[in-house]
């Protein structure tokens, strides 16, 4: 099987929007790596899209971040646009085969926030933060799917809202149609951190066989987190689901935070945390659920607490 000029390999799985697999790089890439990752996306768009795609795509590829995956190549075939990456061959944060303890889960998202901290300075909020999305490269992580990005400027998404189960790391104000930001993409995070740590669903049983009534069950229940989590962690999940005006500012600020939290961890566990990689019973949640008629936010409300950590 050939898309365009790679051949593929294996097929790895489905992601949001689109099809992984392994293949061959063609020789113009000039690439001394055998295989690299390559994403088929489901959305068949237009030359515009593409041409938009692109230049963010040029944009993030400029920042040479530690914490995003290293884009290689973009194109289209047939309408399809595919992306290939460097290949990680420890896996996605939701499928890694590797025995990771909690303090290396928990430094990996923060390198996360860190990619995300890097897309946020140069205007674009990544808009998809999940686990299947944190690729991990030997014990650090990198943020990948950046192709599906959305300016903070406002253009609208290329590509909507993925799987029906990856609604529960989409902050609520999202899926009334706001606007993704710093913000938003740290709700994601915050969510992607617990379903990380633990096998408690935040919003329980999403329904999967209609879309609408997944979106109502999504910005009308509250999140349940789990009361096994130590204290400092769960602080930092409300801290990353508190009203807008609560929130950490930036995704840095959120990242520092985790690496305190890790270290408290490993401690426990008997061992010590790599560096960040570098260039050279809960406290009440409030979500922002405007109805979709206002532009005002709703009152807090309280999220509860249960399970036990996997």
């Amino acid at each position: 099987m050939r898309v365009g000029d790679y051949e593929v390999v294996e097929t790895i799985g489905d992601g949001n929007h689109g099809v992984y697999h392994t293949a061959r790089p063609p020789a113009r890439l000039g690439l001394a790596d055998p295989i690299v990752t390559l994403k088929v996306l489901d959305h068949y768009g237009s030359a515009d899209d593409f041409r938009r795609i692109t230049n963010e795509l040029r944009l993030l590829h400029s920042l040479r971040s530690p914490h995003l995956v290293e884009l290689l190549d973009a194109g289209s075939v047939d309408g399809r646009m595919y992306l290939a990456t460097r290949h990680y061959p420890g896996g996605a944060l939701d499928q890694s085969d590797a025995p990771l303890s909690r303090s290396e889960r928990v430094a990996i998202v923060a390198d996360a926030a860190r990619g995300a901290h890097d897309m946020h300075e140069v205007g674009v909020a990544h808009r998809d933060i999940n686990p299947t999305n944190i690729f991990i490269d030997k014990t650090r992580g990198r943020l990948a799917d950046l192709g599906l990005a959305q300016t903070l400027a406002g253009a609208t998404a290329t590509i909507g809202t993925g799987p029906i189960g990856s609604l529960q790391f989409i902050d609520p104000d999202l899926v009334w149609g706001g606007k993704a930001s710093r913000s938003t993409d740290i709700w994601s995070l915050g969510i992607t951190l617990h379903c990380a740590l633990s096998d408690v669903a935040p919003f329980g049983e999403i329904p999967t066989d209609n879309l609408l009534s997944a979106f109502r069950h999504v910005v009308h229940t509250e999140p349940t987190l789990d009361h096994a989590f130590e204290p400092e962690l769960l602080g930092v999940i409300h801290h990353c689901l508190a009203p807008v005006d609560k929130r950490f500012e930036t995704a840095l600020d959120l990242a520092n935070e985790l690496d305190d939290v890790s270290r408290q961890l490993a401690n426990n566990e008997g061992h010590a945390p790599e560096a960040p990689a570098t260039d050279a019973s809960s406290q009440p949640i409030s979500q922002n659920q405007p109805s979709p008629n206002s532009t005002t936010n709703s009152g807090p409300s309280a999220a509860s607490t249960e399970g036990t950590p996997s």
